[in-house]
């Protein structure tokens, strides 16, 4: 396996005559004291590209209050811009972080959360991603909790000389579990403690996934935290849902919890090379040392592209909250689409009808107006029929009463 790593670029500098002429020139950081935890989480991110970029950026704004540690993001500024010279120093970062004993070892994980939490997410967002915890009691009533991270801790659950797979510990991370009954979840809708089981899932997935190999375990017959040194198998790369990942950074340690020594192993993003940061030193290093690594603390890997399945898609929809937006933007556009579609139904409807009731208004009026017109032609036929029989009679009846008055003088002359 390692030699088809070597081809595609993760094999050592030190078998690679040509690509040492092409090498780049880094810069170590000097130690304090006991501030190798420190300088190796600084490494780190000033070795992630993306994270460095908006480092380099940033610019204060007095008027914005959500900026959060803006003295601790300038002092990066300044680090980083002393990086790409020469052996800088961390005095500004360990005032920024109120470190005042530099002499007293800390946790790198702890450090490496500390930093990305005290700066604007628009500078961390790109180590930061979405979980959703949820659990289910027998009924199958489900509550989810989302919230942000950046590490996620993988329990080392194999003995000291045995080998721990990395992959198969992540996918540990993932599976259903059943909690012990002094642990059961209260359901609000059973209304008491139930069975409980419980899952992870991450609902947003970040450009660097950082795993945190708990090597310290809390040893209750010894009443001490204990170190496991076991080897680890750590995969070159990831596959998550429709998301691959590249290895790029490894934080060893070495030593035990009350003592030790921190370096990182990091791959270049500018010559793809491997490189060892060790407080000022920094030196080639060649990946096959990551094999059954003992020292291995924090794994940091790179979102490179989708599978090949959804890669169109996830191209386009590269992130989340792009998702989201695209998902927000179609569903006002089928709003505005419905919307649109009603008030036009709603227009030609009430057009259809003022036409139909103007229309039957017309109608109505002529037919009233012909019914009027008919009726006066009616009444005016009428009565003047009426009129003329009228007159006829009367014509008729002067004329017989004429007749009769002289039909009476001939019969009864005067005397």
């Amino acid at each position: 396996m390692w030699t088809v790593l070597r081809l595609l670029g993760f094999s050592g500098v030190h078998r690679d005559a040509q690509a040492s002429h092409s090498a780049k020139q880094y810069h170590g950081l000097r130690n304090q004291g006991s501030t190798c935890y420190l300088n190796t989480v600084l490494q780190c991110l000033y070795m992630t590209k993306d994270f460095r970029t908006a480092v380099q950026s940033f610019k204060q704004d007095p008027q914005d209050s959500n900026q959060g540690n803006a003295g601790l993001l300038l002092q990066l500024q300044n680090l980083f811009g002393e990086l790409n010279k020469v052996n800088a120093t961390t005095e500004g970062i360990t005032e920024s972080l109120s470190i005042n004993n530099v002499y007293e070892q800390q946790d790198a994980v702890e450090y490496y959360q500390r930093i990305l939490k005290q700066i604007v997410p628009q500078v961390s967002q790109v180590f930061e991603g979405k979980l959703s915890n949820n659990s289910k009691c027998p009924d199958g009533h489900i509550y989810q909790e989302k919230c942000p991270f950046i590490t996620i801790p993988l329990a080392i659950d194999t003995g000291h000389d045995k080998i721990y797979n990395v992959k198969e510990g992540l996918e540990a991370f993932f599976q259903p579990s059943q909690l012990d009954e002094d642990n059961w979840l209260y359901c609000d809708q059973c209304d008491q403690k139930t069975e409980t089981e419980t899952w992870n899932e991450i609902e947003e997935f970040p450009t660097v996934l950082t795993l945190h190999l708990k090597r310290f375990d809390f040893d209750y017959m010894q009443m001490r935290h204990v170190k496991n040194h076991c080897p680890m198998e750590i995969p070159p790369t990831l596959q998550l849902k429709d998301y691959e990942y590249d290895l790029y950074a490894v934080v060893n340690h070495s030593g035990d919890r009350n003592g030790g020594h921190y370096n990182a192993a990091i791959k270049s993003f500018e010559d793809n090379q491997w490189y060892c940061f060790d407080d000022s030193s920094v030196t080639k290093y060649s990946v096959d040392a990551l094999q059954k690594s003992r020292l291995a603390y924090l794994l940091m890997y790179r979102q490179t592209a989708p599978s090949r399945r959804n890669f169109t898609l996830q191209k386009l929809l590269k992130s989340t909250a792009l998702r989201r937006m695209t998902s927000a933007l179609h569903n006002r556009f089928i709003i505005a689409g419905v919307t649109a579609i009603r008030r036009m139904t709603s227009a030609l409807h009430n057009r259809f009808i003022i036409a139909g009731v103007t229309a039957l208004r017309r109608m109505t009026s002529a037919l009233h107006n012909r019914f009027i017109i008919a009726g006066v032609t009616a009444i005016r036929r009428m009565t003047s029929a009426l009129h003329n029989r009228f007159i006829i009679a009367g014509v008729v009846t002067t004329c017989l009463v004429t007749v009769m008055w002289r039909m009476f003088r001939l019969r009864f002359p005067k005397s």
